[in-house]
C-alpha cells in the first residue's frame, strides 16, 4: 500500500511498503528508486537523481498516534515536508481496489455467474469462497496477510462447528464469506446455554492461537509471529463486540434473556455502562461505540425478551458465561497493547482500530 506521495519541483515521489512482508519501494514519476526491507517505524533513503542532484528522504511513524512524518532534505535544508494517517493509507487501498473492480465489472459478473452455475456442491462452494476472500484480501493489503487472516478466520469457525458437535448438533462446516469474513452453518441452538457455548468457543480458539503465537513472539522477537498474534486478537475481539448478529451479541442477548428476570436485565445494563466507562479511559473508542449498539439493541429487544419460549440457564451458568466472556476480552486487548508496545511494525494497525 501507498505510505505517501507528494510532488516536488514537477516530480512525484511515492513509498510503497508492506507491513507483512516488510517491503519498502520508493519510486520518483514512477521509476524505481530503491527497493528494500525495513521492519522499523522509520525510513531512510539517500537519493542520487540525475536532475534533482542529491537528496534525503526520511519517513517516521508514530506507534501509538498513527500519524507518520516524512521530509526531502538537501544538505539539512529541509525542501518538503507532510504528514499523512494510517486512516488515509486504508483509504488509497481501498480506493485502488474500487478502481480494479471498475475497469472490467462485465467480465467479473460474468465469470461469477459462470462459477456458481458450475458448482453444485457445499464443497465447490467453500472453494469458490476461500478463493475470493484470499483475492479480495491480496488486493487490499498482501498476499501474505491474506494467507494470515484467513488462517485466523478458518480456526475461530472451526471452534463453532467444534461446539456444534460437541453438543451433539450436526453442521455444515464453515464459509469463508469475501470481505466480511465467516459463518458456520449447523442446527438451531435449542437453548441459551448452547447459544453461548458455540458462540463463545469460536473466540476461544482464536484466542488459544492469538496467546500461543504471542509466546513464540516473545520467545522469537519474529516479526511475522508478532503480527499473526496481533491479527487473530484483533479479529476475534471485533466478534465479541456486543451487537447482534456478533458472537458477543448471542452470548450478551442469551445471559440477558435467561430465566427472564428483569434484574438480571438491568444488572446487564449496569455492567454494560462500567464497560463502556472502562474502553473511554483506555482510549479505546470503538469498542465503546459497540457497547452502546449493544445496549440499543437490548433495550429494543425487551418485548422479545417477556415472551421468548427457549430454555434459559440458571443463575451459576449465567454468571460463568458473563466472566468466560469478560476475561476473554481482556485477554485480547491485553495481547493487542503488549504487541504494539513492543514497537513492532504493522502492530499499531490493531491499536488504531481499536482508538479510531
Amino acid at each position: 500500500m501507498v505510505l505517501f506521495e507528494f510532488e516536488y519541483q514537477g516530480y512525484q515521489f511515492k513509498l510503497s511498503g508492506s507491513s507483512i512482508t516488510g517491503k519498502e519501494q520508493l519510486t520518483i514519476n514512477d521509476e524505481l528508486i530503491e527497493e528494500k526491507r525495513n521492519f522499523k517505524t522509520s525510513s531512510e533513503y539517500q537519493i542520487h537523481h540525475a536532475a534533482l542532484g542529491d537528496l534525503l528522504l526520511t519517513y517516521q511513524l508514530g506507534i501509538t498516534s498513527g500519524k507518520g512524518k516524512y521530509q526531502l532534505l538537501r544538505n539539512a535544508e529541509v525542501l518538503y515536508s507532510g504528514e499523512t494517517t494510517t486512516k488515509e493509507v486504508m483509504d488509497k487501498a481501498f480506493k485502488n481496489v474500487d478502481n480494479k473492480i471498475d475497469k472490467k465489472p462485465s467480465h467479473l459478473i460474468g465469470a461469477f455467474a459462470i462459477g456458481f452455475k458450475l458448482m453444485k456442491s457445499a464443497k465447490a462452494v467453500k472453494v469458490l469462497l476461500a478463493g475470493s476472500a484470499l483475492a479480495g484480501w491480496s488486493i487490499i493489503f498482501s498476499w501474505q496477510f491474506a494467507l494470515v487472516l484467513i488462517a485466523v478466520i478458518m480456526f475461530h469457525e472451526y471452534g463453532h462447528v467444534w461446539a456444534m458437535k460437541k453438543m451433539g448438533m450436526k453442521t455444515k462446516g464453515f464459509y469463508l464469506i469475501p470481505f466480511v469474513g465467516g459463518v458456520a452453518v449447523g442446527d438451531k441452538a435449542k437453548t441459551h446455554w448452547q447459544q453461548v457455548f458455540i458462540a463463545m468457543m469460536g473466540p476461544t480458539f482464536g484466542l488459544a492461537m492469538s496467546v500461543v503465537f504471542y509466546l513464540i513472539f516473545l520467545a522469537t522477537q519474529s516479526h511475522w509471529i508478532g503480527l499473526l498474534a496481533s491479527v487473530s486478537a484483533l479479529v476475534n475481539i471485533f466478534n465479541l463486540l456486543p451487537v447482534m448478529p456478533l458472537d458477543g451479541g448471542q452470548v450478551v442477548k442469551s445471559i440477558v434473556f435467561s430465566g427472564r428476570s428483569k434484574w438480571q436485565y438491568i444488572g446487564l445494563l449496569v455492567m454494560s455502562a462500567a464497560v463502556f466507562a472502562l474502553s473511554m479511559t483506555f482510549g479505546l473508542s470503538l469498542i465503546s461505540f459497540f457497547i452502546v449498539l449493544g445496549v440499543i439493541d437490548l433495550l429494543f429487544s425487551y418485548k422479545e425478551f417477556k415472551t421468548q419460549t427457549i430454555e434459559g440457564m440458571d443463575r451459576y451458568s449465567s454468571v460463568f458465561s458473563l466472566v468466560w466472556y469478560l476475561i476473554t476480552v481482556v485477554v485480547f486487548v491485553g495481547i493487542i497493547l503488549a504487541i504494539a508496545s513492543s514497537g513492532l511494525p504493522g502492530s499499531e494497525l490493531a491499536t488504531t482500530i481499536l482508538k479510531s
